[in-house]
């Protein structure tokens, strides 16, 4: 399937090369903010290509087709906000409104909130719960994580001066992106083992990466740092990245193929 390696083949140069962009961008602030936007968005392109060619050969693998189905749902509505995004930084000023773009965000919030919740019936439908050992592993390091958020990102959010309904808004936003990631977090180190587990596992990360992405941008645009070069941006490059891995990963088990390396 020479296609779909030169296309994960790109992706991972493509990945690479934006962690150098974005390590440079500290340096230079915005000003490779338009490249950055086009490297997400030749991420985005190269994962919907990717599904594209495997979509139709990734029923009967781990993840459902239903699934697949949302993800590339999810992956095709990012694509408008991302070429918005674009058209600003490169023009360096605000030409499509920032309120539009994100009414496509929360556009694409649906989708991948519907991941989750397919992620997690199929969990319970294969009769698997959360063990002792995984809540024993997982939880000390969550129950961290949720005190952090609340402390630095909800209190401040409850107490500042933001209008009311925006400020809910906020709020609601973040609790369900941490609960979505503590589901996420405990369901991968359940059923994400082994060759079988992995096309799970690499959706699961990619997942944790995007709520991660958002809770911490929610904590810059609260401090007020936020810029176009953002460098928790990153954490979406990786979350595109990984979706890539797992498309692969579930068509070599159905082919019968070896697993690869990045």
């Amino acid at each position: 399937m020479k296609a779909g390696q030169v296309l994960k083949g790109s992706a991972a140069a493509v990945l690479a090369a934006t962690a150098v962009l974005y390590v440079i961008s500290f340096w230079t602030g915005e000003l490779l903010g338009g490249v950055l936007f086009t490297a997400r968005l030749v991420l985005i392109l190269l994962l919907l290509g990717m599904l594209a060619i495997l979509l139709p050969r990734l029923d009967g693998g781990t993840i459902p087709m239903q699934l697949w189905s949302w993800i590339t749902v999810a992956i095709a509505v990012n694509v408008i906000p991302v070429v918005m995004e674009t058209v600003n930084a490169y023009a360096a000023r605000k030409v499509i409104s920032p309120d539009l773009i994100f009414v496509f965000y929360l556009l694409v919030f649906i989708p991948v909130l519907v991941v989750v919740a397919i992620l997690y019936l199929g969990f319970r439908r294969q009769g698997l719960s959360f063990t002792t050992k995984a809540m024993a592993t997982v939880l000390p390091s969550l129950s961290a994580f949720v005190v952090v958020t609340v402390v630095v990102l909800v209190i401040p959010m409850a107490g500042g001066d933001i209008p009311l309904g925006v400020r809910v808004s906020d709020i609601i936003s973040i609790l369900i992106q941490v609960a979505a990631l503590c589901l996420v977090a405990l369901m991968a180190i359940t059923i994400g083992r082994g060759v079988a587990g992995r096309p799970y596992l690499f959706i699961s990360l990619a997942l944790v990466c995007v709520m991660m992405q958002t809770i911490l941008t929610a904590h810059i645009r609260l401090v007020g740092i936020m810029s176009t070069a953002e460098p928790a941006d990153f954490l979406l490059n990786v979350a595109y990245y990984l979706l890539i891995r797992a498309a692969d990963t579930q068509y070599r088990l159905i082919a019968g193929l070896p697993p690869t390396g990045a």
